[in-house]
């Protein structure tokens, strides 16, 4: 009896060990850049960031006007810029091979 309670225990912390260890895999890293070939404009100048916060590498300068393709929308670390000074929501971008984020309210789409 003391056995089956054991090996069901063991059981059941290995399962639960491998879903702690399945779900990291699963998720995508958050420094990589998803962009959708969607064209969008700077509407000021603003750093292509690695990831989604002013405390990331910045890999490059998005110029007031430049044209890029941009992708979707996602939460990421708070930014004073454009305007906003609680924003947080940043947008992925391919400026001239630059793969990186901006902050959402720098960009226009036409």
């Amino acid at each position: 009896m003391m056995r089956k309670l054991l090996a069901g225990a063991a059981t059941t912390v290995v399962a639960a060990a491998g879903l702690v260890f399945a779900a990291p895999a699963q998720a995508a890293p958050s420094d990589t850049a998803q962009v959708r070939a969607i064209n969008c404009h700077a509407a000021e100048s603003v750093r292509i960031r690695k990831s989604a916060t002013t405390s990331s590498a910045a890999l490059g300068l998005f110029p007031k006007g430049a044209g890029a393709d941009c992708g979707g929308a996602i939460e990421g670390g708070t930014f004073t810029a454009c305007g906003y000074k609680n924003g947080y929501f940043w947008i992925a971008i391919n400026y001239q091979g630059i793969k990186g984020y901006v902050a959402l309210y720098c960009i226009t789409r036409p």
